[in-house]
Formats: C-alpha cells, structure tokens, sequence
C-alpha cells in the first residue's frame, strides 16, 4: 500500500445524505420562484459544489438577487432533513475501520460543517474519526474543484500530497484531488447512474474508478 492517509469525501461517497442536501436547496430555490431547477439539473450541473457558489449562479443566471439568507436556509433546512435519518453509504463502515488500523483517516468536505459532522454522527461514522479528523470548506480560501481543502487536510495530518488517496464521487471532487497531486479514486455507488458517471469522473482525471466501496477495501488490500 502506497499511501499514508486516505481522504473520505462526506456526500454521497460514505454518506447517503446527497439527496437531503439536493432536496434542501431545492426546496428554497423554488420557494424563491426558481421552480425551474429540478434534481436532474442538479445532479449533472452542481453535484459536489457549495451552496453558495450555486446561489451565486442562480442570480448571475435569472438577474435576481437571493436573500442574504438564503445559505443559512439551505443549511437549516438540511439539518431537519437530515433528522429523518441518514445511513451509510453501503460498504462504508467496513471499509473505514479496516482503513483506520493501517493508516491515517480524514474527512474532507464541500459540506456545511455542522451538516457534514451531524451526518457522520447520525451514521454512526463519527465513531472512526473526530472534529479535528473533519475538515470543511470554511478551513480554506477556494473549495472543490481547488486543491485547496485537500492540501491542507494533508498538511493537518501530516501526509505529504504524494502519499494521499482521495476517494471521491463528483467531478469537482476528482479534479480538487488531481490538482492536489493525490491519487484520486472515483466511486459511483450513489449516482442515478453509475455507468455514467463513470465516465464523468474519468473525464475530471480519476486514475480508477469503482461502484462499490467493497471493490475499493480489495483494490487497497485491507
């Protein structure tokens, strides 16, 4: 194994909580009369990426200003749905844990940090890392697709970018990864199509790409 930390994306790659964000922006873009957004569009154009940098799109796009909290909304609204309960992506707990007795293990998230720490505690993944092991796109200066957040997850762990493994689910994601000079590993167990994806992700630099994260715990021999 040639790698000293791996680095988890949240949404969608061990936590099945892409949806119930997608359904919270959703949700305020439309009582906002932007009822022209729908998953489909969310999926293929904003998938991995901020609200807030989806907001300042919608108002480039429609001339419309957003309320100023119109992100706070998004993140609020996230939080109750996340109430309804969250569960791991399948695969994600054995993989963490046989991960976590062989090397390093962090988080690093486009997420709300409050949504991304409350979706690792309501999947009981919380258990394999802690607050100081999550890191968020408030830590940095540019978010996904930048190297940004990568870099210094490795930097706070103490892994040179070389010896880093990104495993990732959205485009934006692989090329944050890429650019990070990270091994990038694409998964696409949760998209609406995984062949698709596939080649989405292909396309952004992933050097390999799975659908399942038990073919990624056999790929790393753990």
């Amino acid at each position: 194994m040639n790698f000293d930390l791996i680095i988890f994306d949240c949404d969608g790659t061990i936590c099945d909580s892409e949806s119930v964000n997608n359904n919270a922006l959703l949700q305020v873009l439309h009582e906002e009369g932007h009822t022209q957004y729908d998953m489909a569009h969310v999926l293929k154009h904003w998938a991995g990426t901020t609200y807030s940098t989806i907001i300042l799109e919608v108002q480039m796009t429609s001339g419309r200003k957003m309320p100023e909290d119109s992100v706070k909304r998004m993140i609020d609204r996230a939080s109750l749905l996340q109430r309804g309960g969250l569960i791991p992506i399948a695969g994600a707990p054995d993989l963490i844990a046989a991960a976590k007795k062989k090397l390093k293990i962090c988080v690093a998230s486009n997420g709300e940090r409050m949504n991304v720490l409350n979706a690792l505690d309501s999947t009981g993944l919380m258990d394999y890392f802690s607050p100081e092991t999550v890191f968020t796109k408030n830590q940095v200066k540019n978010p996904k697709p930048f190297p940004d957040l990568f870099l210094y997850a490795a930097a706070q762990m103490g892994a040179e970018p070389d010896r880093c493994l990104v495993i990732e689910d959205s485009a934006a994601g692989v090329r944050a990864g890429v650019a990070a000079g990270m091994t990038t590993w694409g998964f696409t167990g949760s998209a609406h199509d995984p062949a698709k994806q596939a080649q989405t992700l292909k396309s952004a630099g992933a050097h390999l790409v799975f659908e399942r994260l038990i073919h990624i715990q056999a790929a790393l021999g753990l």
